[in-house]
């Protein structure tokens, strides 16, 4: 279904993107592939909310991001 629903979405053209950890789910392949779809919507001018743990992806796709403890914001900037 992650699968699924990441597709539709990615391919609709929305001005504002949330994906919420889509990469915890799926094989290499399909993480590979929804990042660089991602990297292509970022490119194109959209905003993408990408909310993930794997400070790895963050770092590959986000420039600007917010850590957030029990709803609060702790670390809000550069990505780095």
């Amino acid at each position: 279904y992650a699968r699924l629903g990441f597709a539709i979405a990615a391919h609709l053209d929305p001005d504002i993107l949330i994906v919420d950890e889509v990469l915890a789910v799926g094989d290499a392949r399909f993480q590979e592939k929804c990042l660089q779809k991602l990297n292509t919507v970022s490119q194109d001018g959209r905003t993408i909310l990408f909310v993930s743990h794997s400070s790895q992806a963050l770092s590959a796709l986000c420039n600007k991001g917010i850590l957030l403890e029990k709803g609060r914001v702790v670390v809000s900037g550069n990505i780095d």
